[in-house]
């Protein structure tokens, strides 16, 4: 696959950490953005693959757009929201929902040329998350969490957008991981004598990812949310949602659930925007804020050897690493990889 048969081809951030193929493709698909709680009265500034966006909330709804009044270059996350407009705040120039210019004060009597336009970006907002795609035709499908999203007895609560210093690749290669847990968690929930089961898994393809299914008999500390009990046996079935999204459904006994949404955006190269949403159909009674600081002590886990794998990149070229039967979700992942054309060290 080559980067002339894709939507955006000739069209290149500027300062881009990505190769003009890898851009090209990664371009053309969703990504989660930001939260819609978090953006009220005032635009925000996102990065997505080296391109800046700015995001602002109207009475209609949402608009993603590029970040920059074409007037002068200004950026329009320093401006504000006004009827339904924004408004650059270096010149004033307002702009309605679909990008028009629709005053320019300076010139109140003048119609401004169709020159003068915001980029506005294909946008969905669900699950209280704000979606976004570079390109008018995704190629990938935005993750189903309509079970969980539906249903009256789960609670949400989520952690970020954060930024992590690490590459997509690597970061959703971890979350697909189980051999990591009875070493990486060993003092959350990881027990080492629970490492062979780690490899023990159904791996199934579907078309927009991959699902697995498998058995993990976890510790249960002192300061786990879960009381009660030392040990727990967990039945955990993942959704990977091509490129970067996974759906982990945790079952304990007695009917109790957990969903845990991982969700990684390449700002750059070798930075992600990490978005974890938290479900759970127990533990009501629990205060947010403490189950949250456990997920955050696990997750803070992961970051630290994120952060430091080397090389930074994910070799697609199979023989540079060694590969045993824990990792065939990672393979099956590189291997998409490969398929939809990325590079030979793809960094995304």
């Amino acid at each position: 696959m080559i980067a002339d048969t894709f939507e955006n081809a000739g069209y290149f951030p500027r300062e881009c950490s990505f190769s003009p193929s890898d851009w090209g493709i990664l371009s053309e698909f969703w990504y989660p953005v930001a939260l819609a709680e978090d953006i009220e009265d005032k635009p925000v500034k996102v990065r997505l693959l080296d391109e800046n966006l700015v995001v602002y909330r109207t009475s209609k709804g949402f608009v993603v757009a590029k970040d920059l009044c074409v007037h002068r270059g200004s950026p329009l996350s320093l401006g504000w929201v006004e009827g339904d407009e924004i408004v650059c705040g270096y010149h004033g120039y307002r702009y309605n929902m679909e990008g028009k210019c629709t005053l320019v004060p300076s010139h109140p009597d003048w119609k401004p040329p169709s020159k003068l336009c915001l980029k506005v970006y294909l946008h969905e907002e669900r699950y209280g998350v704000i979606w976004a795609c570079l390109s008018d035709q995704p190629k990938n499908a935005i993750p189903d969490w309509e079970m969980e999203w539906n249903d009256q007895k789960f609670r949400w609560f989520s952690w970020g957008p954060i930024v992590w210093d690490c590459s997509a690749g690597r970061a959703i290669e971890n979350f697909l991981d189980n051999a990591h847990f009875s070493f990486i968690h060993r003092n959350t929930f990881g027990q080492e004598s629970s490492a062979e089961m780690g490899a023990e898994y159904k791996l199934e393809p579907f078309e927009h990812g991959l699902i697995m299914d498998f058995d993990y008999l976890a510790g249960n500390p002192a300061d786990s949310p879960i009381k009660g009990t030392d040990q727990l046996q967990r039945h955990m079935n993942r959704t990977l949602t091509y490129p970067f999204f996974t759906r982990s459904r945790i079952q304990y006994p007695e009917g109790k659930e957990q969903i845990i949404h991982i969700n990684v955006t390449p700002v750059s190269a070798r930075k992600s925007q990490l978005l974890f949403l938290f479900s759970r159909n127990f533990d009501h009674h629990v205060p947010v804020e403490d189950l949250l600081a456990w997920e955050k002590k696990i997750l803070l886990e992961d970051k630290c050897y994120i952060e430091s794998q080397k090389p930074e990149e994910i070799p697609l070229d199979l023989s540079e690493e060694v590969h045993v039967r824990a990792d065939k979700a990672s393979i099956a992942l590189r291997r998409w990889m490969i398929k939809i054309g990325l590079g030979r060290d793809f960094t995304a």
